[in-house]
């Protein structure tokens, strides 16, 4: 799995490509772990290339938006597959933070 982020002002941007199981979620969190989250108003999580995402990578990102919104800070999900996104949604995800569906 590759993750990349990038920041620019108050918004960072994390791209992933591969499957967000166990083991990427640890690298999800270590990733995440290396922004300045109390400075960043907003992370925007590129999942186009994300096949799939266990309960330990919901689980990362479900803290992440924790840590962001304890300081007034969002996240947005966008490029989600449809199985994804369907899952995101029932599970109530889309009433915590934004995600989008790919084109």
């Amino acid at each position: 799995m590759q993750i990349v982020a990038t920041q620019h002002n108050d918004k960072a941007c994390i791209f992933i490509d591969g499957v967000v199981d166990e083991k990427g979620a640890e690298q999800l969190k270590q990733k995440i772990s290396q922004l300045p989250l109390a400075s960043l108003r907003e992370v925007e999580i590129d999942c186009g290339k994300v096949k799939h995402i266990g309960s330990s990578g919901i689980g990362k990102l479900l803290l992440l938006y924790k840590q962001l919104a304890s300081h007034g800070g969002n996240m947005k999900l966008i490029n989600l597959s449809g199985p994804l996104f369907e899952l995101f949604t029932e599970l109530k995800m889309d009433t915590l933070f934004t995600i989008t569906r790919q084109n």
